[in-house]
């Protein structure tokens, strides 16, 4: 197929994407917006690195002291505490339904939309013969363009804007790790595990604006949306059948599947770029696959820590209650 005519296809990654991310630029951030003034101070990694560390070491703390105290304080034992769990649940549900409808108009507006300006009214048969005869691109020439170019693509039309907020989100959340101590439980591994890993796999994601955090910021804010709706039904004592419990957490697991390996996909990627001429690859600096293989790597012992969490809660916990009845 002609290169000029081929506008996108998959070969090695570029030596880079191995190299140490040094001296990149910060990208654009947001503008004229709340904190956007902030940018700067957020992406400075020892922003995130100190507020993780020192969110672990507390856990850690209250969790020890939690092994010989398990009365809840005196706070969450008030109507006050029930209201104010019940605000923060459907606060961050509304909040991640925002972010997941805002990302995904922006995808269709600036990766769809180019699309099919590119595509026309070709149907997906003539387009796929086309394709074949080394006459046209499959997807489209805007696809992955859009996807991958920071100037022209998706980090402009939406993703600088509200993955910045999803990663600030990340700090907040970690009230739900207050909430859980404040009951007299312990956070479990992978809820501590999990908040302190996001703020960093965010952090990266948009200190490099790594194409594939759209990933992250569209999946994630959908099942937080879920997740978030069924904390704030259980804060109002309505039940929730096992069957949806269970159905969000595999949808969870999935999400890491999917969204690690469509996410290393990324770096394999060339695209033709008009403002050059020629093909470029996704990744456009080492910081871009730096933030892929960042997010990877936490991806895989959390995947693992939600897949032990079904087994015991939706396996192990109905042998438990089926030994019991037996009886």
């Amino acid at each position: 197929m002609n290169d000029s005519i081929r506008s996108s296809y998959v070969a090695k990654p570029p030596q880079y994407v191995l190299s140490w991310p040094t001296g990149i630029q910060l990208p654009n951030g947001p503008s004229d917006v709340l904190l956007s003034q902030w940018f700067d101070f957020f992406m400075d990694v020892r922003v995130p690195i100190t507020i993780a560390a020192i969110y672990a070491t507390l856990v850690h703390a209250a969790n020890h002291a939690r092994k010989t105290n398990k009365e809840p304080i005196a706070f969450a034992k008030t109507s006050l505490f029930k209201y104010l769990v019940l605000a923060h649940n459907m606060g961050l549900c509304i909040y991640s339904a925002w972010t997941c409808w805002g990302m995904s108009g922006a995808i269709y507006q600036s990766v769809f939309s180019a699309t099919r300006a590119t595509m026309g009214s070709t149907s997906g048969s003539d387009r796929l013969a086309q394709y074949l005869k080394g006459e046209t691109d499959l997807i489209g020439g805007g696809f992955w363009r859009q996807l991958c170019d920071v100037n022209e693509g998706i980090w402009e039309n939406g993703l600088s804007y509200y993955g910045f907020f999803f990663y600030l989100s990340k700090f907040y959340e970690v009230v739900d790790t207050m909430i859980i101590l404040a009951k007299g439980k312990q956070s479990s591994m992978l809820q501590t595990y999990h908040h302190a890993g996001a703020m960093l796999s965010m952090w990266a994601g948009i200190r490099f604006a790594s194409p594939p955090i759209w990933i992250f910021v569209v999946f994630n804010s959908l099942i937080h949306t879920l997740m978030y709706f069924y904390y704030t039904l259980s804060a109002l004592k309505i039940r929730v059948p096992t069957a949806l419990k269970r159905a969000l957490t595999t949808a969870q697991i999935c999400q890491f599947v999917f969204g690690g390996t469509f996410a290393s996909l990324h770096m394999f990627i060339y695209y033709f770029n008009p403002s050059t001429g020629s093909h470029v690859s996704c990744m456009a600096n080492p910081g871009q696959s730096f933030a892929i293989f960042f997010n990877v790597f936490y991806l895989a012992p959390l995947t693992y820590l939600f897949v032990n969490f079904w087994i015991e809660s939706y396996v192990r916990a109905r042998q438990r209650a089926a030994a019991k009845k037996a009886q």
